[in-house]
């Protein structure tokens, strides 16, 4: 199953964001089991799932006022020794290269990119085409 591509498209609307999360589970399981990896599966499966309900969430809840939201598309990516998932919406540009906030003087709300990137192994953003996309990438810890 290496070198495989999932993609799923979802309205950017916060009640999908569920959706989101537990397509990211399982996908994450179905790459543990395709790398026969048995050992640290449920906090690997949970930093896949929780970093894309926070980077779908985050979509949804920038995302232009709309009646009809405009689509998320969440690409994962199976390589030779890690995931990847990718989040990509035409939002207003943003930048996740901010410097690490100073946690007892934040407001409530806010934490979804600093805690993606305590989660993930390498997290990137790109603006090309008037489209956002993170990338999130994970290596199972005993590879």
């Amino acid at each position: 199953m290496n070198d495989s591509t999932i993609t799923l498209s979802l309205p950017g609307s916060i009640r999908f964001t569920r959706l989101a999360s537990l397509t990211a589970s399982k996908t994450a399981e179905l790459f543990l089991s395709s790398m026969k990896v048995s050992k640290g599966t449920d906090d690997f499966r949970h930093a896949f799932e929780l970093s894309v309900s926070e980077a779908f969430t985050n979509a949804a809840r920038y995302a232009l006022p709309s009646s009809h939201p405009q689509p998320v598309t969440i690409s994962f990516r199976f390589e030779e020794k890690q995931l990847t998932v990718s989040v990509t919406d035409s939002n207003p540009a943003f930048t996740i290269e901010s410097p690490v906030p100073d946690i007892e003087n934040y407001p409530e709300g806010g934490y979804g990119l600093l805690l993606i990137r305590s989660l993930m192994d390498t997290v990137s953003c790109r603006r090309e085409n008037n489209t956002n996309t993170i990338t999130m990438s994970k290596q199972p810890e005993i590879l």
